[in-house]
């Protein structure tokens, strides 16, 4: 997706179809041994995520830190 942050398909067991139908996980590889989750969404339930979404989600962890 990006540079910093990437986009996984992950089936979703509860539905009989692939991965298409299932979960998108959004996460950014902070290091070698850490990941921040970003966010998780069901394909079912709304479109692809923009990348301006992403910079949102980012800038709000950012101002919690």
């Amino acid at each position: 997706m990006g540079e910093d942050y990437f986009k996984v398909r992950v089936k979703n067991s509860n539905i009989q179809k692939g991965k298409s139908a299932g979960y998108r996980l959004i996460y950014q590889v902070e290091s070698a041994n850490s990941v921040l989750l970003l966010t998780i969404y069901s394909k079912s339930d709304r479109e692809d995520i923009t990348p301006n979404e992403i910079i949102s989600i980012l800038d709000e962890f950012e101002r919690d830190e």
